[in-house]
Order: C-alpha cells, then sequence, then structure tokens
C-alpha cells in the first residue's frame, strides 16, 4: 500500500482514498488537505492509497495503514478520513483503535457490507463520527438506515456527487470538521 507521510506534530489525520486511488488525488486534493493540516493545526497526515483488492482483506489494509503511521509517531489522538470505499474503511474498523478519536467518511458505499458498516457505528466509541454524502451519491439514500448515536453526525450536501464534481474546494475544505470543538 502506498502512504504519504506530511511531519507534524504527535498528533495525525490518516486519510484513506477511494478505491484503487492515488496518493495525490484528483487536482491533488489530499497534498492540499495534508499541507493544510499540517500547517493549520499541527498535526501530522498520512495519505493511504486504498488498493483495488481492499475488499479481499479490508480489515487488513485500513491496519496497515494505522500500523505504519503508529510506527512513524507515537500519536496519542488520531482523526481517520475517508472518501468512498476509504471511508468503509474508516467507518467499519475505527472502533479497532482506541487513539482514533474523530472520523470523517466521505460519500461511504453504505449498502455494501452493510452489517460490518452498522457494527463499526455502533462499536465506535471515539468523540465524533462525521458521515458526510453528497445529494446526488448513490448512498445519500441509505444515510438514514445508519443507527442513531449521540457520537454520530451525518449530513447530505445538496448537489454534490460521487466525486465532487465542479466541487473540489469543498472537498478540500471538508477535514476542518474534524478540527471544531465538538
Amino acid at each position: 500500500m502506498e502512504i504519504d507521510f506530511y511531519q507534524g506534530g504527535e498528533n495525525c489525520l490518516i486519510i484513506f482514498t477511494g478505491l484503487n486511488g492515488n496518493t495525490k488525488g484528483y487536482g491533488d486534493k489530499y497534498v492540499k488537505i495534508a499541507e493544510a493540516v499540517t500547517k493549520d493545526t499541527g498535526f501530522s497526515v498520512f495519505v493511504a492509497a486504498v488498493p483495488k483488492n481492499c475488499w479481499d482483506s479490508p480489515q487488513e489494509v485500513f491496519s496497515n495503514a494505522l500500523d505504519y503511521a503508529l510506527l512513524k509517531i507515537k500519536a496519542e489522538n488520531i482523526y481517520i478520513m475517508g472518501s468512498s470505499a476509504g471511508a468503509n474503511l474508516a467507518i467499519c474498523y475505527s472502533h479497532l483503535y482506541p487513539q482514533i478519536k474523530k472520523v470523517l467518511a466521505i460519500n461511504p458505499v453504505l449498502n455494501l457490507n452493510y452489517h460490518r458498516t452498522k457494527e463499526g457505528v455502533l462499536k465506535f466509541n471515539g468523540e465524533k463520527m462525521f458521515v458526510i454524502t453528497g445529494e446526488l451519491d448513490p448512498s445519500a439514500v441509505w444515510l438514514n438506515s445508519l443507527p442513531a448515536k449521540e457520537n454520530l453526525s451525518t449530513e447530505v450536501l445538496q448537489g454534490i456527487d460521487h466525486v465532487f464534481t465542479d466541487n473540489l474546494e469543498k472537498f478540500i475544505s471538508l477535514p476542518q470538521v474534524l478540527f471544531k470543538p465538538n
């Protein structure tokens, strides 16, 4: 798995791309997010490219990225951001690491392994999990099927599709929600 590292402080943000994505992202969106987060918050940032075969062993893909980050820095506070397939990984497996305090899942494929998605939401005991879908994303209709939970926040973005066509700046701004007080 390809992982880019942006050195900051002891806390970190780990970004999981979409399926078969790359660590730069369309229009260098992940580079822009990583640079802004490092500059504005002092967090270190890791960007993990989700491999095409991630569904063969999704927990292993998630854990490999987390283990890599924890070898580089001894983070006590980890935030996770995922897009599409990366968002599914974030929802399903963030509960496995007590260091993960906040999760931002953007346009996850909510009807894929729904039982695992539901279990991930229910078992997540961190501060906050944000699940955001675009109104035009196929998963928007599944958003209300997530279990209600105090530390879960859901939102539908009007006029937004799965890949944020013509709305790249909106995508790049979404991680800001992680750094606002609950």
